[in-house]
């Protein structure tokens, strides 16, 4: 922090009676946004001068640095710049060349050493050595001293999170575990651990660490968001769990959801109290990931999702449900196919479908032949009589062939589009049966039955 605000040429700050929570506030987010500057965006300087805070004095220096005097040039003399710019010019001219003559000049082996330890000093982590020589400290010596270093870690991890220094904070965690682990430590200070990793399952906290990484975009190295999450604690499965499923990125989204389902795999029984949760994102993903796992025994929470008010939750809860294959998640299945919402309806017609659950033959019949289907758009009708035909098997040809080829007491027929749907739930029956109704049709002067018609015969075919 002390060279983020002095590389900007702050070199004193004051705070007095005025500088509220919001100020405070406010002054943090321009010391995170200049953290991140591009050398062509406004400096600390600026957006102080910017904000204009009338309880906030700060002293600064001029770019040209401190102690710096520019003499003013006399009569005949070049101005001091120019003369500057020539001294430098000069500076740049020497080489080692002209050292050669000296009496302990380096040879080239000598050079070369020096150049790649001068390459690596610059290259080198210094967040690597400071951390490893707290942790060393931390370690030994008298109890004191080391809840005095823990309490210096426990404010060194806020930052590196806030800072997006991903890797580096896993490699904090990975370590601080590993210490722990070798059980030298004082009481005092293994319950200060115990709340930093508890401090991690808030939800702000994962809120925030998404927020950075989102914002970071490539600059964080793919694996290192889960290398970092598989060190949190289970309380921290509830937030990333709405992360996973709120995140704008696609591929934080991805890593999130990775690293909650390795935490959810190992705490199955409080993944599956998450299920009930208020927080309609926290259900959803905790859904997905039980039908992930195949949690059979969460089907009865999974199912009660269904009477939820939220249309996506209940559409996340079908998915789940025949992921689940349990059979009372098929009959939680069947009352969907009821539900107010058409997606959820359609999703559970083909999970019904997927799963063979034969019980629900009736109720698709009763479907087939009820109001609201004829008033269904094309998607829908086409996921019931594919359903249909796929539990009825050879009982619904006779129900097929009349939708198809049928006509009523008027001589009428059904719509092109009821007729075409009956095709393809026709399609799904591996009968000659099926077979010769469709062949009925073949040569059906309504083009959309004909096309559905062929679709289907190529299905029996293939």
């Amino acid at each position: 922090l002390a060279f983020l605000l002095f590389k900007d040429g702050v070199r004193e700050l004051s705070f007095y009676p005025g500088f509220e929570r919001d100020d405070l506030d406010t002054f943090l987010a321009l010391l995170a946004q200049v953290h991140r500057a591009r050398p062509d965006e406004d400096d600390l300087l600026t957006l102080l001068w910017d904000h204009d805070w009338s309880a906030l004095r700060y002293r600064y220096v001029e770019p040209l640095g401190e102690g710096v005097e520019v003499p003013q040039a006399e009569e005949g003399e070049p101005p001091a710049i120019e003369s500057a710019a020539a001294e430098l010019a000069l500076v740049s001219s020497v080489s080692t060349d002209d050292f050669e003559a000296a009496l302990y000049f380096l040879d080239e082996e000598e050079l070369r050493r020096l150049e790649a330890e001068l390459k690596g000093e610059m290259e080198r982590d210094l967040w690597a050595g400071v951390l490893d020589a707290l942790f060393d400290r931390l370690e030994d010596g008298p109890p004191a001293r080391q809840e005095h270093v823990m309490r210096v870690l426990a404010d060194i991890l806020p930052t590196l999170l806030g800072a997006g220094k991903v890797e580096t904070a896993a490699y904090f965690l990975g370590e601080l575990v590993g210490v722990a682990a070798g059980g030298k430590m004082p009481a005092p200070v293994l319950r200060a651990v115990r709340a930093l990793f508890d401090q991690l399952g808030a939800p702000e906290t994962v809120a925030e660490l998404v927020r950075t990484v989102e914002q970071a975009g490539s600059a964080i190295a793919p694996g290192s968001l889960g290398r970092l999450l598989a060190f949190f604690p289970p309380d921290s499965l509830g937030p990333l769990l709405r992360a996973g499923e709120t995140s704008g990125s696609p591929g934080v989204r991805a890593q999130v959801q990775q690293s909650a389902e390795r935490l959810a795999d190992a705490h199955r029984d409080h993944l599956s109290r998450l299920v009930a949760d208020a927080d309609p994102y926290v259900a959803a993903g905790a859904a997905r990931l039980l039908g992930r796992l195949r949690v059979a025994a969460a089907s009865g929470e999974v199912a009660r999702l269904l009477e939820r008010p939220e249309a996506g939750l209940r559409l996340v809860a079908v998915e789940a449900l025949q992921e689940l294959r349990a059979s009372s998640a098929a009959g939680a299945l069947e009352a969907a196919l009821d539900d107010p919402d058409r997606d959820v309806r359609v999703a559970a017609a083909r999970a019904l479908a997927a799963l063979r659950y034969a019980p629900a033959r009736p109720k698709l019949e009763a479907a087939l032949d009820g109001k609201r289907l004829r008033e269904a758009d094309l998607t829908e009708r086409i996921a019931f009589f594919e359903a249909y035909g796929g539990l009825a098997g050879g009982d619904g040809v006779a129900l097929l062939d009349r939708v198809l080829n049928g006509k009523n007491w008027l001589g009428r027929r059904e719509s092109p589009e009821m007729r075409a749907c009956a095709a393809l739930g026709l399609g799904r029956i591996r009968l000659p049966a099926a077979e010769r109704a469709l062949a009925a049709a073949a040569a059906d002067p309504d083009p959309v039955v004909r096309s559905a018609v062929g679709r289907a015969l190529r299905a029996l075919k293939a």
